[in-house]
This record gives structure tokens, sequence and C-alpha cells, in this order.
């Protein structure tokens, strides 16, 4: 013990600079994965990825020593000197302060694999092919045969050439002499005076038509149509005269055109049917 002469003693207050030892656990937190079942739906071999996910705890440790020192002034004497260790604890005034925590950290941990199975599976459905042209040998004897339903097509007919008119009041009268309209109507064809159908239509419009020049006297002259025979329309009295109708045909239907004079004196003086204004349409 030394002492000091003087009523007072003085009081040394001691700095200490420690480092201390501790132990922690790192936390990490991870992402899960997982993989889903597949449904195949043809033979073959299937690769999948997947990420796997792992968790630990990791441990750290930090080591270090402790000092302790004690500082006085010009006149003083030290009254303590102790040594430190890292297992004890000290108390100090303007001493550096370092304290332990808890150390958190994102792990991304990242793992790559392929993994591959082989399997089968029955696929049971209806696979609709395009047409395909083949070219197969035909062997033994025999007859080939097939029926070919051609599509429609329009047709028409011009009169050609004049003719007279009914010389009878109110009698009906076949116009003849026509030439087929292939120039506008291709493939059309006339038949002892009736224009064919090419193919079948479910609702074609038949039109007539009658260019006429009228006699000595007034002459009234109006058409019908006619389809294989029976009467399908019968127009008004006019120049040119027509008539239409909306009716189903059916391939090689047979229409044909007539005209007749309503007024009191055909008998006297007949009217002239002209080839201008006059044909027969099927469309």
């Amino acid at each position: 013990m030394a002492f000091i002469a003087g009523k007072y003693i003085p009081v040394v207050v001691p700095f200490i600079r420690a480092d201390t030892t501790g132990a922690g656990t790192l936390l990490a937190p991870t992402t899960a994965s997982v993989t889903a079942q597949g449904i195949s739906s043809a033979s073959g071999q299937l690769a999948a990825q997947y990420a796997p996910s792992q968790s630990g705890a990791v441990g750290f440790e930090s080591g270090g020593s402790a000092r302790a020192q004690v500082a006085a002034g010009l006149s003083a004497k030290v009254l303590v000197t102790a040594g430190f260790g890292s297992a004890g604890r000290a108390a100090a005034i303007n001493a550096i302060a370092r304290g332990a925590g808890e150390l958190s950290a994102t792990v991304v941990p990242h793992s790559g694999a392929v993994s591959a199975f082989h399997g089968t599976a029955t696929m049971i459905g209806v696979l609709v092919l395009p047409p395909v042209s083949v070219s197969a040998p035909l062997t033994g004897g025999g007859s080939l045969t097939a029926t070919a339903v051609p599509g429609f097509r329009p047709s028409g007919m011009n009169k050609s050439g004049t003719q007279p008119g009914p010389a009878t009041q109110n009698a009906w009268v076949q116009v003849i002499n026509w030439t087929a309209d292939t120039a506008n109507y291709p493939g059309s064809t006339v038949d002892t005076n009736a224009l064919v159908s090419q193919g079948a239509h479910a609702s074609a419009t038949i039109v007539g038509s009658v260019g006429w020049t009228v006699g000595t006297f007034a002459n009234v002259i109006a058409v019908r149509l006619r389809k294989n025979g029976t009467v399908i329309a019968t127009g008004t009295s006019a120049n040119p005269a027509t008539a239409s109708a909306t009716v189903a045909v059916a391939a090689g239907d047979r229409i044909t055109l007539e005209v007749t004079d309503t007024s009191q004196w055909p008998s006297f003086s007949t009217a002239t049917i002209n080839a201008a204004n006059t044909y027969l349409r099927i469309t």
C-alpha cells in the first residue's frame, strides 16, 4: 500500500480496452422447390430440372484478447494492477464497448441436376389426315365405276332469227331456234329448243325474255316458262315480255320458253318474235 501526503487521496480512473470472444449462429433463409408430376401423351424421354434446397446451422467464432490499462496523472501512483483474462468481466469509464449480436445472411444455394425417366403412354383418339393421292396396282378382272356429281354452273341461250307469233288468241307457242350463249355462260347446251341445266341447284333463278314487233293490228304478247314440260312461271304482257322463277333444278333439267297473244287480232295480224331481247337463262 502506498500513502501520499496530503488531505485527499487521488482517485485514478482506469481506462480499459477489451476485446470479446463470442459465438453465434448463422441464420440462412432457404428457398424450397418441388417437382410436380407431369402427364405424358406419348412415348419418349422426359428431362426435368430441379433446384434442391437444404438448410443447416452455420457456426462462427471470433477470437481475441482482453487487456486492461490504468492511466494516472504525473503525481499519481498506480494503486491497483491486475490481470484481465478473457473469462472475466470488467466495467470501465470511457472504454470502447463491443457487443455481441446475431448475424443473419441470405444464402441462395444453387444446385443443378438433370433427372431422366423413360415411360410409355397410351393415346386413344381419331386421327384426321388430309386427302393423299396414292397409286396402287389393280389385279384381277372386272370393271371399276365411279359416279361423279358435277357442280352447278349457270347456263344461257339466245334466240336465232325471227319467227311468227301465235296466230290464235290465247294459244301458247314455243319459241324455237336457239343458240347456246357459251361466251357468257361456258358449257351451255341447247337440246331441241330447250336449255339444259348444268348441275343441280336448290334455288336456281330462271329468267326468260321475248322481244317482239307488233303486226298490222295491236298485239298483246306474254311469255311463260316450263321445266321438263311443267309450267313454273307466267309473266304479264309487255315488250319485251318476261317471266322468272326461283326453283330447284337438277343436272339435265330442260327449260323451254313459250309465248301467247291475248289480243283479238292474232289471226289477222300476227306479231313477230325477234332475236333482240329474246333469251333464256339459268343462274
